[in-house]
């Protein structure tokens, strides 16, 4: 670690310091021709005094660089894991499900297909009644597949949420707390597009589910507009050739 990096620095700055605490300059005097070491105690005081205020100096730089060092050391990230796969697996269950999904290319065309309403005769490969409502229902089945695979992913979902916690709780230092922050940001962004893949499979199955019950009365009221209209088969008797000859 950083930390373990600087610390024989600091060590020797420690000692060094020590050393000078103890070490006292000795005042030289001569007397009758010799030499005779003298103590002064004053000059000793301010050398005491002196070595402590650069001790204390040396101690606030080495916490100032251990706050650096936490402050910038990291390891609060890498919990979020993209979803992307499971958001295009649930978008495709409605089209596995062999439904009309708004996960497939030209889904618009296949909608005028199954549901023309009015637009019969000038719809291209209009598709037949019994197709329609297997194409509803099955659309409808694959939005319940897409809610119980979403479901599914609960557990996974709770055991990142566990994660986020621990870390958390035992982040050290500012980088690490505010890695853990966006970390839990990014998990809410995804439960946002969970919440709007929900919300869309609801909408296609609501959106066929109608377009269904709208085309079954339009095609009954086509229905029985051909049979009004069609001309009446037969001849009609007129009264002289319905009454029967007398013998």
């Amino acid at each position: 670690m950083k930390s373990e990096r600087y610390s024989p620095f600091l060590s020797t700055v420690l000692v060094a310091v020590g050393c000078l605490l103890f070490t006292c300059v000795p005042a030289h005097a001569q007397f009758g021709g010799g030499t005779q070491i003298v103590f002064d105690p004053t000059m000793f005081a301010r050398q005491l005094q002196q070595l402590q205020q650069e001790t204390a100096t040396v101690t606030n730089l080495a916490q100032q660089l251990q706050y650096m060092i936490k402050n910038t050391t990291g390891g609060g990230g890498g919990v979020w894991q993209s979803n992307q796969t499971l958001l295009t697996n649930l978008g495709d269950l409605i089209n596995q499900q062999e439904g009309l999904s708004y996960s497939v290319q030209g889904v618009t065309q296949q909608f005028q297909q199954f549901y023309p309403g009015f637009n019969t005769a000038t719809t291209a490969g209009v598709q037949s009644p019994q197709a329609t409502t297997e194409t509803t229902l099955n659309t409808l089945n694959g939005a319940l597949a897409s809610v119980q695979a979403q479901s599914q992913n609960f557990q996974a979902e709770q055991v990142t949420l566990q994660s986020l916690e621990l870390r958390n709780q035992t982040a050290v230092g500012r980088l690490q707390a505010i890695q853990v922050g966006n970390e839990i940001a990014l998990a809410q962004v995804q439960q946002v597009q969970m919440l709007r893949q929900l919300v869309m499979a609801m909408m296609n199955s609501q959106n066929v589910a109608a377009a269904d019950q709208v085309n079954s009365q339009v095609q009954d009221g086509l229905e029985a507009q051909a049979v009004l209209s069609a001309p009446v088969r037969g001849d009609i008797l007129t009264t002289d050739e319905a009454t029967p000859t007398q013998p």
